[in-house]
């Protein structure tokens, strides 16, 4: 059996705060700066430690000039419905500090429905008056 996979609705630009523009150099600047500024919410060592690892894949990949080329083209294809749309896809066992990065990139809502979907519920009431809610 496979290791369980977990789709989180974000792309590596978006992950680590730069634009598609940014060259190597901004990548590596913009790592070093987000490596930096950990958060200081009461998250655990081990979310920490994977939150950094989760940024350096990001920027590796964002590097590597056939790694990126072949990444941008995926994202650039023309998507055959909504859920095409490509996110990252991380092991299941991170999710903590995937929802913590979708927390950094201004996406409350998204990290919000994972963390409800992946516990088992379903998000009622979209918008700011969402809740989880547990299914049977």
């Amino acid at each position: 059996m496979g290791t369980q996979r977990l789709e989180l609705p974000i792309n590596h630009f978006r992950l680590l705060g730069i634009g598609p523009a940014g060259d190597t150099q901004t990548v590596l600047r913009t790592l070093a700066l987000r490596l930096d500024r950990i958060p200081d919410q009461g998250f655990t060592t081990e979310t920490l430690q994977v939150r950094a690892r989760l940024l350096q894949d990001s920027a590796d990949l964002l590097s590597d000039s056939d790694r990126r080329h072949a990444y941008e083209c995926e994202l650039t294809a023309v998507p055959e419905g909504p859920a095409s749309v490509p996110g990252l896809d991380i092991p299941s066992h991170l999710e903590v500090a995937g929802l913590l990065l979708l927390l950094e990139a201004g996406q409350p809502q998204e990290a919000f429905e994972l963390a409800c979907r992946e516990s088992g519920g379903r998000v009622v009431e979209a918008g700011p008056d969402s809740a989880c809610q547990r299914l049977k």
